[in-house]
């Protein structure tokens, strides 16, 4: 009987799924979804360091396409964690800020989020986890030029 190869890529398809199955089950509590709370995260530590947010931002960021993250900037304004402003050095251009009630939502959710990843990290020893953050960044970086 032929075994079946290791392969890298159900690898980590499998561990995405399941990081993603934990992350939107804590999240369904507060109405959000993975994708959404990654864009507030983004935009929060965006704002910590007083950069102007937008779109297209974003979309580099998350390597993702225009219509999917209108899609969920739309969810996240009409649930009223975003608002969108016009810059008025640029008209094309929309700001995308975070309200009130998003960066309350925010500490409370990145506890939980940090507790995910510990329990991650729990199984490695400190240099494991610097080696495997170089690899994934590696792996990361070598797909991107495809």
């Amino acid at each position: 009987m032929m075994k079946e190869p290791a392969l890298i890529s159900k690898q980590l398809k499998m561990i995405h799924n399941l990081f993603e199955e934990r992350r939107n089950r804590q999240l369904n509590k507060y109405n959000l979804t993975s994708s959404q709370m990654d864009v507030i995260i983004y935009l929060g530590l965006r704002d910590i360091e007083g950069k102007d947010i937008h779109q297209r931002e974003i979309e580099k960021a998350f390597r993702l396409k225009n219509p999917t993250v209108t899609g969920i900037l739309n969810r996240l304004e009409e649930k009223g964690l975003i608002v969108r402003k016009t810059n008025v050095a640029d008209r094309r251009y929309r700001i995308i800020e975070l309200t009130e009630k998003s960066n309350c939502l925010m500490t409370e959710i990145c506890d939980q989020m940090w507790e995910m990843d510990s329990r991650i990290y729990s199984c490695m020893t400190e240099e494991e986890r610097q080696k495997l953050t170089e690899l994934l960044d590696r792996i990361l970086h070598s797909l991107s030029e495809f």
